[in-house]
């Protein structure tokens, strides 16, 4: 097809063409198919020349009727402007109708209490091996869903504590995967698994991690009120009936927040935490693969890690204050706040240092997060 004109094109050709050449190889193809399949399902066998600003605005209210989030309907319009704008790049069309998106949502960072957390690690416990292993490494890594699954015990340098994000022969794009330090809390999973992928079922890759996340969060939110029910009971049959309302009350609203916890709440999650623990912010951007304008910092991080190591120390202060929660996902030995050994990374020319006890009370008072820092 060459040059044709958009009063001869139907627009369902143009969209079917860019998916079978294009997107179906991106990693968002998927998520592009659904997004035509509402074009095609609004436009029928319009030409492209029937896409007017019109129409256009009457495809935008038929999503919202739907109750479409905004994020959706703008990312269903903007597939349908890609494969327009492919066309005429490709010298299909000789052009395309302006397609105007809408405005940005404000974005969703959700972030979980450190009780949240713990609620999480509890309902991860009975799940197969590698939604266990998947959950330590999303709290060490603050890494994207993807670049975790996608992670190999060839990426990952114990000898080092090094873990990069970015495997060889893989081109860098906006979503930058970089390299960290490796927190000392996974080390031991690290060392006991098997060469290959980390997260792996039956031999074979996964394609998402979304379902489990969803168990994990019903899960939690049985557990949430099956623990409150005593206290509500307790408190109706005392006669306080109001109370035991609030109670309830309080137990939903707790167990309904977890259903909301995605994979991508861990890292919004790590993030806020390590500012809250002090790591710099050009640290963070660094470690979540975010372009922070230093240029030369950026340049450095790619050749030695050990620049991000102010997030690593927030990450292994976060996993103690967690405490014995991770130890019972069984992929290393159990955190104690009260009798632990905090392990620290010290920067040298060179590279990281082999691991030193930083400070290690043994009935004497608790290991708070501000003590490493």
């Amino acid at each position: 097809m060459r040059h044709q004109r958009p009063e001869t094109v139907p627009l369902a050709t143009v969209m079917l063409r860019w998916y079978s050449q294009h997107a179906k190889k991106l990693p968002s193809g998927e998520a592009y198919r659904y997004a035509l399949l509402r074009w095609s399902d609004f436009f029928g066998p319009a030409l492209v020349s029937e896409v007017t600003p019109a129409r256009i605005r009457e495809f935008i209210g038929a999503m919202r009727a739907e109750k479409l989030s905004p994020s959706y309907i703008r990312r269903t319009l903007a597939a349908g402007k890609a494969a327009l704008s492919w066309a005429v790049k490709e010298g299909e069309i000789t052009a395309a109708p302006f397609i105007q998106l809408t405005e940005e949502s404000e974005a969703r960072e959700r972030v979980m209490t450190i009780e949240e957390a713990r609620h999480l690690l509890r309902a991860a416990a009975p799940e197969p091996l590698h939604v266990r292993r998947y959950l330590m490494l999303a709290f060490a890594t603050a890494a994207r869903p993807a670049a975790i699954l996608e992670l190999t015990t060839w990426q990952c340098s114990v000898s080092d504590r090094t873990i990069h994000l970015n495997p060889r022969g893989r081109k860098q794009n906006k979503k930058r995967r970089p390299s960290i330090p490796m927190a000392e809390t996974i080390v031991p999973m690290i060392e006991d698994a098997g060469p290959g992928l980390l997260i792996q079922w039956n031999g074979q890759p996964l394609q998402s991690i979304r379902s489990a996340f969803e168990r994990m969060g019903r899960r939690a939110r049985t557990l949430l009120r099956v623990e409150a029910a005593p206290e509500v009971r307790a408190l109706w049959r005392a006669g306080e009936r109001e109370a035991a309302a609030a109670a309830l009350k309080r137990a939903r609203a707790a167990g309904d927040a977890m259903l909301e916890i995605t994979a991508y709440t861990v890292r919004h999650t790590m993030a806020t935490e390590m500012r809250r623990r002090g790591a710099p912010v050009w640290e963070i951007a660094g470690f979540l693969g975010h372009s922070s304008g230093y240029k030369t910092t950026e340049r450095y991080a790619k050749i030695s890690p050990d620049h991000l190591v102010g997030c690593v120390r927030a990450i292994d202060a976060y996993f103690v204050d967690l405490g014995p929660m991770v130890g019972a996902l069984g992929l290393g030995p159990s955190i104690n706040p009260g009798a632990c050994e905090l392990r620290a990374t010290r920067v040298k020319s060179g590279g990281l240092e082999p691991p030193v006890s930083l400070v290690e009370p043994r009935r004497i008072e608790l290991l708070t997060s501000t003590m490493p820092l």
